[in-house]
């Protein structure tokens, strides 16, 4: 029987019956308003947008580096050509890994850092120094001598590395968390970090697509260069680099804000450490949280930096090898031809993006399914072409072998993003508890820049270019074993689940958690088979063991000025506590009613609370 309303605070929950009534009956409901599609539209990509500028702004500028070295070789040939006023070895290879080496370190250092100041001052802070770095660059081509220059060039593209290194565990973690906090978007975790990510697609895309324009305007569209041209247009392209990091950093400082979960996190850890109903234990800093956490998944870690240095290699393997590629297919192209042509496999990487953010949430298919099919087919695209390289990839091999090695070029340029470059970034930042999560994202991306400058390094002293298809092969290969053996399906999975995982296990009573996070749908082969956590699973012990939580929690959320009280949403959007624990739910908006109107929720308010309520009909079914 259904009640016939809950009246609590004020929020009023009515039956599903009563709330399809219209409030007058003898009139007429107002009409609806009209959908407007391009509003609607814009404000979908911006969504997505906004947040990723930092990872657009990345690809605009790294990505840029090696298309730009013909322009700097006309305008400083005593560095880059003839070597006179520059060490070669400096140019040719230290110039190339210092910047991946600015990146590692950003990676390593800010996902410390954003897991200990929060997100927002983290991502304030790598916006400013990305932009800083890119001013740099812009103004690096007025430099009065070579050596000037290069040096000029070497510390701007460092600074900026160190900066973009931040912005990869920042921007994962503060995507993941926000979708697990909105609920609009808890059903669609997935597809919004992957979209976030593919503005890195859209920054590679959009850089190719100002230097050929930038091309046409300074008429270098002929098979020589000018200097002064080419100065205007390495300075054009930084400028516009410049202009979007403003903006990025513009935004960040006035209008971002912390992530609720993050902030929910650090109240209900406050709450456990100074109570003694829950098993407290003293508080801990975040190095020791981390250490203990790697000791029981460090399996993940393995997995996380395993793929993302897999894939790196093979990505950059696959880099390293386009000029061989559009040189044999267009022999006779010049640089503005070959820049279309770049363009071209830019766009199909872009298209790859958007595939992984359509399927990645589809029950049927998953994070773990694209990340190993992703592996999987670039192993067989790069085996193909290294089995045929005499029928495809020689000179005078017949135009149907060359178009063949064309299209399994690209194809192995989609299948890339349609697979381990978007969910390497999406994984490692949603596998781990908030706590710990942007320290394991920023370690396993370092360890993905490590596969890069290994690739790197190695393929510069391979002479054979088939070789370099066999070997990005075998790392195609190693990336889908690692993922199908080792990685979690975090599909549909509640991360606030991985939270109270971590806390029982901070508390030393891990076999105490029987919930949704060792469900046997979620775990890794490694995890079922080996180390059994499964056998813990159990949905009748997880509502006991959440009932003792919340209401170990509401002795202190009761006092209005305790700071548990920030954890209270992670509660209230919790479905079992909606479903399963009804009184205590209400209970639970009780306070945060209160709260609300007392003005401890200066973001969320009584809109927020209400967006955690259930639906009237889940109500009165219990």
């Amino acid at each position: 029987m259904e009640p016939l309303n809950v009246l609590r605070g004020e929020v009023k929950v009515e039956t599903k019956a009563a709330q399809e009534r219209p409030a007058n009956p003898g009139m007429e409901s107002p009409a609806a308003p009209r959908p407007n599609w391009l509003r609607d539209l814009v404000t979908w990509y911006l969504s997505f947008a906004i947040p990723g500028l930092g990872l657009f702004s990345e690809a605009y500028v790294i990505f840029s580096i090696g298309q730009l070295k013909p322009f700097q070789q006309v305008m400083f040939p005593a560095c880059f050509v003839t070597f006179e006023a520059c060490q070669e070895e400096m140019v040719e290879h230290v110039a190339d890994y210092i910047q991946i080496c600015g990146i590692i370190a950003g990676m390593l250092l800010w996902g410390y850092l954003a897991d200990v100041v929060g997100r927002k001052w983290g991502s304030r802070s790598v916006a400013t120094i990305m932009l800083s770095g890119v001013i740099l660059l812009t103004f690096t081509s007025y430099a009065p001598s070579p050596s000037a220059y290069f040096a000029y060039f070497m510390v701007a593209q460092t600074w900026y590395g160190f900066g973009v290194g931040g912005e990869y565990p920042l921007a994962a973690a503060s995507a993941a968390e926000r979708s697990a906090t909105d609920k609009g978007l808890q059903k669609k975790r997935g597809q919004t970090v992957v979209l976030v990510f593919s503005n890195q697609g859209v920054g590679n895309v959009a850089n190719v697509i100002v230097i050929i324009i930038a091309m046409a305007i300074f008429g270098q569209t002929g098979d020589t260069l000018a200097r002064n041209a080419s100065k205007s247009i390495v300075t054009l392209m930084y400028g516009i680099g410049a202009v979007v990091a403003l903006i990025m950093a513009v935004y960040r400082w006035l209008y971002l804000e912390e992530s609720e979960l993050f902030t929910e996190e650090e109240a209900i850890e406050h709450h456990t450490q100074s109570t003694t109903q829950h098993h407290a234990i003293p508080k801990q800093n975040k190095a020791t949280v981390f250490s203990v956490s790697m000791k029981k998944l460090w399996h993940r870690q393995v997995v996380a930096s395993g793929g993302w240095f897999c894939n790196d290699f093979a990505f950059y393997g696959n880099k390293l090898q386009q000029s061989f590629f559009i040189g044999l297919l267009y022999p006779d192209a010049n640089l503005y031809q070959r820049m279309q042509w770049t363009l071209l496999n830019a766009f199909v990487s872009l298209i790859g993006y958007y595939f992984s953010a359509y399927f990645v949430d589809k029950p049927w298919f998953g994070r773990r399914v694209l990340q190993t099919q992703g592996f999987m087919w670039m192993f067989v695209l790069f085996i193909i072409i290294y089995a045929q390289w005499e029928n495809m990839a020689v000179p005078g091999a017949p135009l149907a072998g060359t178009r063949a090695f064309q299209a399994l070029y690209y194809l192995s340029s989609f299948f890339n993003q349609f697979g381990p470059n978007c969910s390497t970034f999406l994984v490692a930042g949603e596998m781990f508890p908030t706590d710990v999560r942007a320290t394991n994202h920023g370690f396993a991306a370092a360890m993905g820049k490590a596969g890069a400058i290994i690739a790197s390094l190695w393929i510069s002293y391979i002479s054979d270019s088939r070789k370099v298809f066999l070997i990005s092969a075998m790392f195609g290969l190693g990336g889908a074993v690692l993922s199908l053996l080792l990685l979690p399906d975090t599909t549909g999975l509640n991360l606030e689940e991985y939270d109270r995982m971590q806390r029982c296990l901070l508390e030393g009573r891990w076999d105490s958690y029987h919930g949704e996070a060792i469900n046997p749908k979620h775990l890794s082969l490694f995890e079922r088979f080996v180390l059994r956590w499964d056998r813990n699973y159990s949905p009748e012990k997880d509502r006991a063991e959440l009932r003792n939580e919340v209401n170990s929690f509401m002795q202190h959320a009761t006092d209005l000025k305790h700071p548990s009280v920030d954890g209270i949403h992670q509660y209230m959007r919790n479905p079992l506590v909606a479903e399963a624990l009804p009184e205590e739910f209400m209970r639970i908006s009780d306070v945060a009613e209160q709260a609300a109107a007392s003005g401890i929720f200066p973001r969320g308010g009584s809109s927020m609370v209400r967006r955690s309520m259930p639906s009237a009909d889940k109500l009165g079914r219990v």
